[in-house]
């Protein structure tokens, strides 16, 4: 499918895929939500072949016609923008992926915080003149380091939010985890809840929310294993809690845990996404290097 930016509109060529679909079924197939979908009608600002078609989404298309619609809106970036280093490992102008670093939130208590990363990618937004609000579709650990997906449009947001739900978006991590795991291989399917006695800390708990994760070992060490995990739910601290739960908790995690003297904060990385994009629904995979403390750990072995 070919498609392009054209001011603030959006212009696609219709395809055989979307070929004698109605405008309201194409925004149907881009899984738009109600409240948008009446949004764009209630625009009128909607064209076939530069031609308006005001308020009749019943209109069906054919193969070749270029469709475009209001997509690339200009919005007030809404956190206070803050020179924090970002390590930017692939944007385009739906997305923007982040490797992040150790020791920062992802976003603070207010609209008003400072000092995470979302200030960094406000002042990233301000200092390129790109003019969007701070959209992330998940969410790690403090010192849990890796890929981020940040979304630039409202459109966008709405669509990767429905295929992280469906796990057609998929996350994978890196860790390193004590003792013997009971399986080269394993899916975790336990739930999740919260420690009444422990803010800050989940438990596996027959009330608690489903969480599944799938691990596999990749090497073993004398005082560790490497494993990949893939997540199929999205639950606070939910590989950690999950490892734990094994008795095989991550390395350096001092929630679920011990102290470690080989490094000074849980040993986890978001080192791998796999996604779609947002407009021709091609997938693709992104990755990014482990960070050096985890590094130094596996060089040393």
């Amino acid at each position: 499918m070919q498609y392009k930016k054209n001011n603030h509109y959006l212009e696609i060529t219709i395809d055989k895929n979307l070929a004698n679909k109605t405008i309201q079924d194409i925004f149907i197939y881009y899984h738009l939500s109600k409240k948008t979908i009446h949004e764009l009608r209630m625009s009128k600002d909607i064209y076939i072949n530069d031609q308006p078609i005001f308020q009749n989404f019943n209109i069906s298309l054919k193969i070749k016609d270029r469709f475009k619609f209001p997509f690339f809106i200009d919005e007030e970036i809404d956190f206070i923008p803050q020179n924090i280093p970002i390590d930017i490992i692939y944007e385009d102008e739906f997305i923007l992926i982040i490797n992040k670093q150790p020791n920062i939130e992802i976003h603070p208590d207010s609209k008003n915080g400072l000092e995470t990363l979302v200030n960094g990618v406000a002042f990233y937004y301000q200092k390129t003149h790109q003019k969007h609000r701070i959209r992330y579709i998940h969410r790690l650990d403090r010192d849990t380091t890796g890929l981020i997906v940040f979304v630039k449009e409202q459109i966008v947001h709405n669509l990767f939010d429905y295929l992280l739900n469906k796990k057609i978006i998929k996350r994978y991590y890196l860790a390193l985890v004590e003792n013997k795991l009971p399986k080269s291989s394993e899916t975790i399917n336990v739930p999740i809840g919260r420690d009444r006695h422990h803010n800050q800390k989940r438990i596996v708990s027959k009330t608690g929310d489903k969480a599944i994760t799938r691990y596999k070992l990749i090497k073993s060490y004398e005082n560790y294993n490497l494993i990949e995990l893939e997540l199929y739910t999205g639950r606070t601290h939910q590989i950690r809690v999950h490892m734990a739960y094994i008795n095989c908790p991550i390395l350096g995690d001092k929630l679920y845990g011990e102290v470690s003297s080989f490094i000074n904060r849980q040993a986890l990385h978001a080192y791998k996404i796999s996604l779609i994009h947002p407009i021709t629904f091609k997938p693709f995979t992104i990755d990014c290097p482990i960070p050096s403390d985890f590094e130094k750990i596996l060089k040393n072995t």
